[in-house]
């Protein structure tokens, strides 16, 4: 596991992801962030439902970035490794370390930085205590934290 990463989960290549070369398409790399994303949050016991992915607030994402480093190929296993690093007033942002599962090779990483907000105004909100504190406490202190 990569230093101040305590979470992962696997996905194998499906082959619609691939491109007409047999390499991952790179819009894919984006619905590995979000299967990350889910499993750690289903992992903290924050996992809410379609509708409101985290339980107990809605929340945007403001920004999604992905770095390519390598390729992926149609049925590779790939390990997802996923934290949160940093939890601001409104915003907390995902870090993710894609790395091919047999081969020990990073493929991508990237990161998801998403705003908390009131869904019937669609303006920020401060992130919830007890959602900051849960995360506080599996991240421990590589927790970067700001305006609490």
């Amino acid at each position: 596991m990569p230093p101040n990463f305590h979470f992962s989960t696997e996905v194998r290549v499906r082959l619609p992801e691939t491109d007409a070369m047999g390499i991952v398409f790179h819009g894919a790399f984006f619905t590995y962030l979000e299967v990350g994303r889910t499993d750690y949050l289903r992992n903290l016991g924050l996992a809410g439902s379609h509708a409101q992915p985290i339980r107990d607030f809605a929340n945007v994402v403001a920004r999604a970035c992905c770095d390519f480093r390598s390729s992926a190929r149609f049925d590779d296993p790939l390990v997802i490794h996923v934290r949160i690093a940093e939890v601001r007033k409104t915003s907390f942002r995902f870090e993710f370390r894609i790395v091919h599962k047999s081969e020990a090779r990073l493929v991508a990483e990237g990161h998801t930085v998403h705003v908390a907000i009131d869904p019937s105004t669609l303006k920020p909100i401060a992130v919830p205590v007890a959602f900051r504190e849960r995360v506080r406490k599996f991240e421990g202190e590589s927790l970067s934290e700001t305006g609490t």
